[in-house]
């Protein structure tokens, strides 16, 4: 079997990842300009091309599994050790290409992760000096203290 199909279904699969990638860089700008309606967008966006590349492995599960005519090891290294001539160079290619996506698509979900968790630290620290804590006017015995005190909201409806 000639390895067209996989190469094609690889290139394609590729192209969905570099999309992935670029969509995963506007979310970064749109993380830093705090833009939420832009990232609810892109986030469907990004859910479209995670499917898609979910449904595009599938097939290159099976056109692997009948290129290299095993089930064992349907990797793209397997089928660049079985296969001859230019699809050998083609698939050295597409290997190259997709380790630097994937190691780009890597650094910017990390960065991305973490300017979200800065993010919502930011939301808490908010939030904290929104509802400030119930400080003790009286003296209290120790035996008589709760465990964790409550916090006080300041829409508090107890007068």
């Amino acid at each position: 079997m000639s390895a067209g199909k996989l190469i094609q279904s690889l290139e394609k699969l590729l192209k969905l990842h570099q999309h992935l990638l670029e969509v995963t860089l506007q979310k970064t700008e749109i993380l830093k300009n705090d833009q939420v309606e832009d990232l609810k967008e892109l986030i469907k966006k990004e859910t479209m091309y995670l499917q898609a590349i979910k449904q595009l492995e599938e097939e290159r599960v099976i056109l692997t599994k009948e290129y290299l005519g095993s089930n064992e090891e349907v990797t793209l290294s397997a089928c660049i050790e079985k296969a001859a001539g230019t699809d050998r160079e083609k698939l050295k290619v597409i290997l190259k290409e997709f380790t630097e996506i994937m190691d780009k698509l890597k650094t910017s979900n990390s960065l991305n992760k973490e300017l979200t968790k800065q993010a919502l630290q930011l939301n808490a620290m908010t939030l904290d000096m929104l509802m400030p804590q119930e400080t003790e006017i009286n003296y209290n015995k120790p035996a008589n203290k709760t465990p964790e005190k409550q916090r006080r909201s300041i829409f508090d409806s107890k007068a």
